[in-house]
């Protein structure tokens, strides 16, 4: 016979109550139910946990070891319990994921600024990084999920992917820079005389650039600030002439107020952006992991239709 938490709970009340009957109807069980979980719980422990006489009933020494070990587990199944519950909610638990550079400046403000009102108990750890970097410690299982733009790096066959709107590619300027006021040939030819300003990128986005620039090799690109911040960069072009390579939707914001405007300069190639949820497929997520990709979703759905 097995030692269950049902007879412990069903010893528990007993000890407590000191009287078979009113413990069976506070359990809702018949006496005799109740009576052979208790002889269940001896024989699996091959103990005498109680005294029984006509005058009543009363716990032996290993009755109230036993008790005093009951009450304990019961407690923490208690707790276990509660614990799950606040999982199930949202309202407690531990998140790590990681955001591309782009993404951190579409929607990560305002969605940790949802989880801290919404689910106060969650605890959430952020790495902003190139998704190369976020790859590797997806691959290291460091982070439950990343969201970033893989067009240049599709993600392994070993991880699940739950694509989002897409995001658009560009070169932004201030709109009193130089290059807004000359021809399109000429804007084109004159690109090169001006730096840029730019976050980590992959190799495929270098070759990109280089072409657009007209420069033989990515590594004479003439870059003069690479940072993984792009409220930097973005500052940075707002109050200079360096020409700022980011996505429409991190800069948002700026676009709309009218402090950078885009480049009249055809982008051929760059389309949209693949923009995805990325974690393994192998790995269950937590629920407060669930929840935050949904909120992640709710605020690039909305972004969406604000837009369109």
């Amino acid at each position: 016979m097995s030692l269950t938490l049902r007879c412990l709970q069903h010893f528990a009340v007993l000890a407590e109550e000191q009287h078979f009957s009113r413990a069976a109807q506070r359990l809702h069980l018949t006496q005799s139910a109740l009576s052979r979980s208790i002889q269940s719980l001896e024989a699996s422990m091959g103990l005498v946990l109680l005294d029984r006489d006509a005058s009543g009933m009363a716990l032996t020494q290993a009755g109230a070891m036993t008790l005093a070990y009951a009450q304990r587990i019961l407690s923490e199944k208690a707790e276990l319990q509660r614990h799950a519950q606040r999982m199930r909610g949202y309202e407690s638990g531990h998140v790590n994921f990681g955001v591309g550079v782009f993404p951190a400046a579409t929607f990560l403000s305002p969605l940790l600024t949802q989880v801290a009102q919404a689910h106060p108990g969650l605890t959430v750890h952020v790495d902003i990084e190139s998704w190369q970097r976020l790859l590797e410690k997806l691959q290291e299982d460091k982070l439950d999920f990343v969201v970033a733009i893989t067009h240049s790096l599709p993600p392994p066959a070993e991880f699940t992917v739950h694509p989002l709107p897409p995001q658009h590619g560009g070169l932004f300027v201030r709109p009193e820079h130089p290059l807004l006021a000359l021809t399109a040939r000429r804007l084109r030819s004159s690109l090169k005389d001006y730096r840029l300003a730019t976050t980590l990128l992959p190799q495929r986005a270098r070759i990109y650039l280089a072409e657009l620039y007209r420069v033989q090799e990515p590594g004479e690109l003439p870059i003069a600030f690479e940072c993984d911040s792009i409220p930097i960069l973005r500052d940075v072009a707002q109050h200079s002439d360096v020409v700022l390579f980011a996505t429409s939707e991190a800069i948002a914001a700026e676009l709309e107020q009218g402090s950078l405007v885009p480049l009249p300069l055809a982008l051929p190639g760059m389309g949209a952006l693949r923009y995805n949820v990325i974690h393994r497929a192998r790995r269950t997520l937590s629920p407060a992991a669930e929840r935050i990709i949904a909120l992640v979703k709710s605020l690039l759905a909305g972004s969406k239709r604000l837009a369109s």
